[in-house]
């Protein structure tokens, strides 16, 4: 909203209002779509995407051309410029534009105005616009990898605020601080009511300037974990000596040292219990100066079973197994997630979007009545018919907010303090009766002691307490959730990453996992709307040997990838017309090459903003070849159904070609990884050659735009084998 500024700011600033090209009287005495002319000058670069934020002596605005600089000069920071536009405003941000009529460019090369020192408290309409400066600033989430269209917390001398990095920022990828920091920014506005939602917007790594003579430069990663230990790895950007506190609660009390300096510091505990939660951070000191991480949560090694189970409640297809057939266990997902509950013998925590099955209910009414304590979150904002019917002695606590989808998670802990039971319950399906029979979900299940107490962890951050009852006024949901657990897990040998929304970075863990893609990538999404998740399969898709492939339900969606993806060149195809809502969340990266890091990407979090910043969510990733093709068995049987390819066994195990017919481009998936490198020969039904192709892929893409339409026969020729299929070009 325009508020006037205040006489004191006048003052402040020496301002002498006198005419329309001075930003303060734009500010204060024109009325939104009134045309004004500013001039000062350009304090931001294409960071922060088209918009370019401008000061001079008394205040500072927006300037918004649009989606781009195409019609004008485009301006850079030092630029003095002179605007001609319309006043608007886009969700309490005051701008100029996108109506523009002039954009002229007086000089460059000018210095930038100096930041204003301002309290957090003090980031508001007054300096809208304008570079200022926060100091004492330690980031709540001060150590994790920066990711695109997201907001992060600070405090700074016991007061609070916001800071947004924009996709496209150069900023992603960089540590956010983990060490006291000065830092620098353009204060910005997004609030629809225009009333509040102050942040501030940092443009590069120099706008966090650390106060320490030294400062971790790096996440700390945990590596070599066993029953009874694990290393603690970090950079600083100089060398100091290591030292590590930890212990079993926050208090920490117990620490190892090493005074050997360094700025790549590695250090062992030893001596830890097995299936352990630990807390722990790392501390690096030189003359006397010291930085330190925040206190974080760390796992053992567990002595479970470590047992893996995933199951689809759709076709599979067995045809591309390679170590074990996936299970379509249809409309008995419901019965398997009840024989698991009914099995407890001590507790089940569950938090799960929406429940209506009434099997489900049953099996939990009769693990309560067998003397399991139950405890149950759910979204307050669901119908959630089936906790109507729960016996009265089970508690249930709501996240109160629709803020999104809200409490979106779906998983279950089943007696987290038992070793040889502990199990964690999790995947896509809400426990309705729609999702476990009519919409394509996946469920997996681990038997691990040390994952069920890391999920007990956040659930109990919901929940407020680590009581049978809930304590609403300790809960904490959405945002103000913090970092509470551990990231890494070995499950039976089978490393395991977790994440919770919107707290932990999933999206850039996400992004990361798609990025070291080197064979092949699939993707099964109900929704997909975040630019960074689609611009990293882009890139790997870009390589002449990776062919992404997906599938995705909600293609009409506002910010949909669906067509981008297309436009870009990316195999997706849309499940909106077939019957049953695809409900997964899952990719699965090179399934075909064991030795390249398999892995699945699954859990409730859609690759959406809302599931990145204001959603409770869970995603875990399995770096397991294994899993990975029990995924791809759902995923090709998918294929399969949607009636996109035709499917041929033979010699070379199985040929899937789609789509078919084709019209432009085909794209041709191969099981028999011996004869990955071989060539691929297109027939017509005279038996002349039209085209051949090298393959050195598992997918391969065929431009056939130029064929005549008719049948072809398409013959690929491996090391030892040969197979032909027949395809249809309309």
């Amino acid at each position: 909203m325009i508020k006037n500024l205040t006489l004191a700011l006048v003052m402040m600033l020496g301002i002498t209002v006198t005419a329309q090209t001075d930003i303060l009287d734009a500010r204060t005495n024109f009325a939104i779509n009134e045309e004004v002319t500013v001039t000062g000058i350009v304090t931001n670069d294409g960071s922060l995407g088209s918009i370019r934020y401008i000061q001079d002596g008394t205040a500072g605005v927006a300037i918004y051309p649009g989606t781009n600089w195409d019609s004008f000069t485009e301006p850079m920071p030092g630029d003095e410029i002179s605007v001609t536009g319309i006043l608007t405003e886009f969700n309490g941000l005051l701008e100029v534009g996108p109506s523009l009529s002039e954009v002229v460019i007086n000089s460059t090369g000018n210095p930038l105005p100096s930041p204003i020192v301002l309290a957090p408290s003090e980031v508001n309409e007054t300096y809208e616009g304008m570079l200022v400066e926060i100091e004492n600033v330690f980031f709540a989430q001060g150590g994790i990898a920066i990711a695109g269209n997201n907001t992060y917390s600070y405090t700074a001398n016991g007061e609070s605020g916001v800071i947004y990095v924009r996709t496209g920022n150069v900023l992603i990828g960089e540590l956010l601080p983990p060490c006291e920091t000065i830092l620098t920014g353009i204060v910005s506005q997004f609030d629809p009511a225009g009333l509040a939602g102050y942040q501030i917007l940092p443009r590069n790594v120099d706008d966090f300037q650390s106060v320490s003579a030294i400062c971790i430069s790096t996440q700390v990663e945990q590596t070599n974990i066993t029953t009874s230990g694990f290393t603690l790895e970090w950079l600083t950007d100089i060398a100091g000596d290591s030292k590590i506190e930890y212990g079993l609660t926050e208090a920490l009390g117990l620490e190892v040292s090493n005074a050997t300096e360094t700025t790549d510091h590695a250090l062992a505990i030893t001596g830890l219990q097995p299936g352990t939660i630990y807390y722990a951070r790392v501390i690096s000191s030189i003359n006397g100066e010291s930085t330190a991480s925040s206190i974080r949560p760390y796992a053992t090694v567990s002595e479970s079973s470590g047992e893996i189970l995933a199951y689809f409640n759709s076709t599979v297809s067995n045809s591309v197994a390679t170590i074990e057939n996936a299970i379509n266990i249809g409309a008995d997902m419901n019965d398997t997630i009840a024989a698991y509950i009914i099995r407890a013998q001590h507790t089940i925590d569950f938090a799960i979007y929406n429940i209506n099955n009434t099997l489900i209910v049953d099996a939990i009414n009769q693990a309560q009545a067998n003397g399991v304590q139950i405890r149950y979150i759910a979204h307050g904002a669901n119908a959630n018919i089936g906790i109507g019917s729960f016996n009265s002695g089970i508690p249930v606590h709501y996240r109160p907010d629709d803020t999104g989808s809200g409490m979106h998670n779906k998983f279950a802990i089943i007696d987290a303090e038992y070793a040889d039971i502990a199990y964690v319950l999790t995947g896509s399906t809400n426990y309705t009766n729609e999702n476990l029979v009519d919409d394509p979900n996946n469920l997996i299940i681990f038997q691990d002691q040390s994952m069920a107490r890391g999920y007990r962890l956040e659930f109990e951050e919901m929940w407020g307490t680590s009581a049978a009852q809930p304590n609403a006024a300790n809960a904490k949901f959405g945002a103000d959730k913090t970092i509470n657990t551990p990231k890494n897990y070995i499950v039976g040998g089978t490393p395991v990453e977790v994440y919770f929304s919107p707290t932990d970075g999933t999206t850039r863990a996400i992004e990361q996992a798609i990025l070291t893609t080197g064979y092949d990538m699939y993707f099964s999404l109900l929704a997909f709307t975040r630019d960074d998740l689609a611009a990293a399969i882009m890139e790997v898709g870009a390589s002449i040997f990776i062919n992404p492939i997906g599938i995705i339900e909600q293609i009409s969606s506002q910010g949909s990838e669906y067509q981008p993806l297309l436009d870009d060149g990316i195999t997706v195809y849309s499940h909106q017309s077939v019957p049953g809502q695809l409900h997964h969340k899952y990719g699965i990266i090179d399934q075909s090459q064991p030795l390249s890091d398999p892995m699945v990407i699954t859990g409730s979090h859609n690759w959406s903003s809302s599931a990145e910043t204001v959603n409770d969510e869970n995603t875990v990733i399995v770096h397991d070849a294994r899993i990975a093709n029990l995924y791809y068995q759902e995923f090709y049987g998918m294929l399969i159904d949607l009636g996109v390819g035709v499917e041929e066994h033979g010699e070379m195990g199985v040929l899937l070609v789609y789509p078919n017919p084709v019209n432009d481009v085909m794209t041709l998936v191969r099981t028999d990884n011996n004869n990955m490198v071989g060539t691929a020969t297109i027939y017509d039904m005279n038996g002349r050659v039209v085209m051949t192709q090298n393959l050195n892929a598992t997918t391969s893409r065929f431009d056939v735009s130029n064929l005549p339409t008719g049948v072809y026969m398409l013959e690929v020729a491996g090391k030892t084998a040969v197979s032909q299929t027949k395809f249809i070009r309309q």
